[in-house]
């Protein structure tokens, strides 16, 4: 049976994240920590004044990133879930998702990606202080940046909601060729929510959420499978690595339905709602321990 989460007198969160926490971002400056199997464990309320609670993510000491869609800014929660600040980067690119960056040439910068322009916007992750807007070509769609990740130290991934994923090269100041092939931009509905994959068999592929299903991308850029989400409602938006390091998880915003999903097989191991269904608010999924390209090498 699918699980429906309880949202009644959450409590504001309070003492430090647990390794394999789902936290889903479900908007009007929000964000529901669950358990694994769905258990609302404490909310986190960034005090942005925001309708729109998006992309999200940690840092490597453990303090907690969320961007405001609608406000313009992403705030800093500590390890422990207090807010730090409301207002801790101001983005010029409506602020959708955020990576950040403890390994290689830019360790200690956040990238944060949007819909608002064709600008990759890079900050100090200790600080908030902005550091460049890369000014790329816009992904096909929203025209923006919506979502990024890094393919390898140099090299950023960005969408823009459309069918392509494009490729930028950060030490040369270039666009790359798009990573996606003209086969997959055609097959594709929506590229959102992405991740590259950074250890195990898979390391190199990229799994997108595709609206109606999740797909596997190689390192060419073809689909190699494809996932089946039971209830997607057609909204599969949000999408991110496990810690285990062998499923991936990703959330509708029509349905409010969350999956854990195995990558080499597609079974699924955990469904649950977050009680956030109705294309209304759900619009970003992230782990705590999440494994990024841009994060600490997994223990």
């Amino acid at each position: 049976m699918v699980g429906v989460a309880e949202r009644a007198n959450a409590a504001p969160c309070s003492g430090a994240f647990t390794t394999g926490d789902v936290i889903a971002s479900v908007g009007a400056s929000t964000a529901d920590v669950f358990t694994p199997t769905g258990a609302l464990v404490c909310t986190l309320d960034d005090a942005s004044g925001t309708t729109y609670t998006t992309g999200s993510g940690f840092d490597s000491a453990g303090n907690f990133y969320l961007t405001n869609f609608d406000a313009g800014t992403v705030s800093s929660f500590d390890s422990s879930g207090a807010l730090v600040n409301s207002s801790y980067m101001s983005a010029s690119n409506t602020p959708e998702s955020i990576l950040n960056d403890s390994v290689g040439p830019y360790a200690g910068s956040s990238f944060v990606g949007g819909p608002g322009a064709p600008l990759i916007d890079q900050f100090n992750t200790s600080t908030g202080a902005s550091i460049k807007a890369w000014s790329v070509t816009g992904g096909n769609g929203t025209g923006g940046t919506d979502w990024v990740d890094l393919l390898n130290p140099t090299t950023i991934l960005y969408d823009g909601e459309g069918t392509a994923l494009r490729s930028y090269n950060l030490a040369g100041g270039v666009q790359n060729a798009d990573f996606t092939s003209s086969t997959t931009e055609s097959a594709l509905n929506h590229i959102y929510a992405f991740r590259v994959i950074p250890i195990g068999t898979f390391a190199g592929d990229v799994l997108v959420s595709n609206s109606s299903d999740a797909v596997l991308l190689d390192a060419s850029g073809n689909i190699v499978n494809t996932y089946t989400l039971p209830g997607n409602g057609g909204g599969d938006f949000s999408l991110n690595l496990d810690p285990n390091g062998v499923d991936f998880w990703t959330g509708d915003y029509n349905s409010g339905l969350v999956w854990e999903a195995n990558i080499a097989t597609g079974a699924i191991a955990q469904e649950w709602n977050t009680g956030f269904g109705g294309g209304g608010n759900f619009f970003g999924l992230t782990f705590v321990g999440e494994l990024t390209t841009a994060g600490p090498p997994p223990t």
